[in-house]
């Protein structure tokens, strides 16, 4: 029998007595993300694994300015046996320190040297910025990788890299603890749907609800259909190097269970000048693809969301690369890349990147909407009615958008903002009228995958894009739209897998990547605000009711389909964030489109843009001074941690507090995903 660690105490088998933890260093700059020293090991320090997921390992040892560093490193590794975890300074039963190579019966690459550059502070950040060439440091390079490593024994393991410091000829050692989890192979639920909300906080949700659900005395007469999950838990979202996570590794933690650093898809980032070298890890996608028929056999991997598909969320499931903004070649690495995904339902944006017409942007010119449906055999669909009407069972491509679906409030409210060129997917030129919703294509993603793999159970990652999209110009009535498409897209997903009888195999998560810093702290008379003339403002501030005074917002719901019937209404919520641009604030919606609060300034002296309100957006409404770098032109994420909601055979795992790399665990756990050959 596989002995399966308690998640709840994942955190605590690092707590490793014997071994003193690395801590994090304070700052601001660093020489590279998860290196605080001149040598270091990817993966780094207190990292947990699954038994038997591939990795890639990398050494880099650095050496500043003239400084070359030390070529002659090693790296050993040992598993720690139950005494050494105890510090009992026993350790006759512990295998003894073994060189990488042998250990793992995988030889490293050639060794590589490279340099880079990095800042020391912020005063050498802000210089160089300003035109100071001088004012970065240079670090010599040294480094060796090992790829395809698997560790399939669970248990601790301790990894020494050996080397000198040229800089004082001292001799030292890196010591890092590798947790090895076990997953059982035998499965909770055959199938899993990731819902992911991005940038989406409770107190969105909680403001999403506010507008859209009826009430009577203050106490809501429905719920939203996340508030009926019956397991709630947080998540907690920080990257391997900074307070504050990006779309990419935060997505990154949930598909394969490590942190990463900030645009870093399905990697470690190193120091290469090259984004597709970094060391790898194995993608839940492709667990999925090669679990074994004794464990139920290879699984169906579906992609949805309302971003380009090779944005940062949606490329999380099937891409490896440093750079997220790789974007023409992540394209390629769906179908091209080693051991690639193949998806069986890939659907959303993105299409400039397909195709090299009008707008158009692929990787060498290629046409891959051709290559995708000649090499793979995809069916291409371009629009809601293509895509309602497929009903085959072969794999599904469908792209609606050159870029980013319009948002919800577009789409179906304030549709004559669809009447712009260049939106048509295939290159002509023309706009994207006929644009499917979330629910559209959440569905018949699920009729496909479960065509191809009833059998064999699937994962959907199924992505609310634009919630993040347009939290970040400060557009609260677009994002609030999109969130609540989320929660409709949930409710209609239940049914289905109701009548389809697939609820009770299937585990349903809905969860965010990060946060954004919103909240609400009262209600705005926007009529009482627009009686007053621009120069006014203390008086259009006395328009903000707190306490007492902060009325409910005058958004009904009288068809009850989720959404408010009207957008623009006489009583608003008073919302914002911390971190924004300087800009100005009318609390009312944007009918023209999606807000841009700040623009750059034209006759700034600095060497970087410098930015300032955009006269054109609320152009009536009161100054807020930024709280950002000047630099910033949009909202930035949060630090909060989000709200997980779970329903379905082993939602009782995802109860708590936990680490965004615990929930990679506990999918793999449900999917019976451990111990691949």
């Amino acid at each position: 029998m596989v002995k399966v660690l308690s998640f709840a105490l994942l955190s605590l088998a690092t707590a490793i007595s014997a071994v003193s933890a690395q801590l994090d260093r304070p700052g601001q700059f660093s020489r590279l993300g998860a290196c605080p020293e001149l040598g270091c090991v990817f993966p780094p320090d207190r990292t947990n694994f699954l038994a038997g997921a591939k990795f890639d390992v990398r050494v880099e040892v650095h050496g500043e300015d003239k400084v070359q560093p030390d070529t002659k490193y090693s790296l050993s590794i040992r598993k720690l046996s139950k005494t050494d975890k105890k510090n009992t300074n026993k350790d006759n039963k512990s295998s003894k320190p073994v060189d990488f190579s042998k250990f793992t019966k995988v030889q490293a690459d050639a060794p590589e040297s490279w340099h880079f550059s990095y800042f020391k502070d912020a005063a050498a950040y802000w210089k160089n910025q300003d035109g100071d060439k001088n004012a970065s440091t240079t670090v010599n390079v040294a480094s060796s990788a090992w790829r395809n490593i698997q560790l399939r024994e669970p248990g601790t393991y301790e990894v020494l890299l050996k080397y000198q410091d040229k800089t004082t000829d001292e001799k030292k050692v890196s010591k890092l603890i590798w947790n090895v989890n076990a997953a059982p192979k035998k499965r909770k639920a055959k199938n899993v749907i990731l819902f992911i909300g991005d940038g989406m906080t409770t107190a969105m949700i909680t403001a999403a609800r506010l507008i859209s659900k009826p009430h009577i005395s203050g106490m809501y007469q429905k719920r939203m259909n996340m508030d009926q999950f019956p397991v709630l838990g947080h998540v907690m979202t920080h990257s391997v190097d900074s307070l504050i996570t990006d779309s990419a590794n935060s997505a990154s933690a949930y598909n394969t269970g490590h942190k990463s650093t900030s645009s870093a898809l399905g990697v470690y980032a190193d120091s290469s000048p090259n984004p597709f070298d970094d060391p790898k890890q194995e993608l839940l996608a492709q667990l999925m693809r090669r679990r074994s028929k004794k464990n139920g056999g290879k699984g169906g991997v579906g992609i949805v969301t309302t971003a380009e598909v090779q944005d940062a969320t949606p490329a999380a499931v099937y891409s490896h690369t440093r750079q997220r903004n790789e974007k023409a070649t992540i394209v390629d690495q769906m179908i091209h890349g080693k051991n690639p995904v193949v998806a069986d339902v890939i659907l959303g944006g993105g299409g400039q990147y397909f195709h090299s017409k009008k707008g158009g942007k692929s990787l060498n010119g290629t046409d891959y909407y051709e290559a995708y449906s000649k090499e793979r055999g995809y069916k291409t669909v371009f629009d809601r009615d293509e895509l309602l009407n497929y009903k085959g069972k072969g794999p599904l491509l469908g792209v609606f958008n050159s870029g980013n679906l319009d948002v919800w409030l577009d789409r179906n409210v304030y549709k004559g903002n669809l009447n712009k060129t260049g939106a048509d997917p295939r290159g002509s030129g023309l706009p994207a009228l006929n644009q499917p919703n979330l629910d559209d294509m959440v569905i018949k993603g699920l009729e496909i995958l479960d065509k191809r793999y009833r059998k064999e159970g699937w994962f959907m990652m199924a992505e609310a894009a634009s919630v993040d999209k347009m939290m970040h110009p400060l557009d609260y009535d677009r994002a609030l739209a999109d969130l609540l498409e989320l929660d409709s897209t949930i409710g209609k997903t239940k049914e289905w897998l109701k009548r389809m009888k697939l609820d009770k195999d299937t585990l349903v998560i809905t969860t965010a990547d990060h946060g954004h810093s919103f909240d609400v702290y009262g209600s705005v008379d926007t009529q009482y605000f627009n009686s007053f003339s621009d120069s006014e403002e203390l008086e259009k501030k006395n328009s903000i009711g707190t306490y007492e005074n902060s009325g409910w917002p005058s958004y009904v719901d009288a068809d009850g389909d989720g959404f408010p019937d009207e957008w623009n209404v006489r009583y608003t919520l008073a919302a914002g964030t911390a971190g924004f641009p300087t800009h100005r604030e009318d609390f009312q919606v944007n009918v023209n489109g999606a807000r841009v609060p700040a623009v750059a300034q034209g006759n700034s002296h600095h060497h970087y843009p410098v930015h300032v309100a955009d006269p054109r957006d609320a152009p009536h409404g009161i100054n807020k001074p930024g709280t950002m770098s000047v630099r910033e032109n949009v909202g930035v994420h949060s630090l909060q941690d989000v709200p997980l909601f779970a329903s379905g055979p082993g939602s009782e795992l995802f109860a708590g507090v936990q680490d965004n790399t615990e929930v990679f665990h506990k999918i793999a756990q449900v999917l019976g995903l451990g111990d691949q050959k």
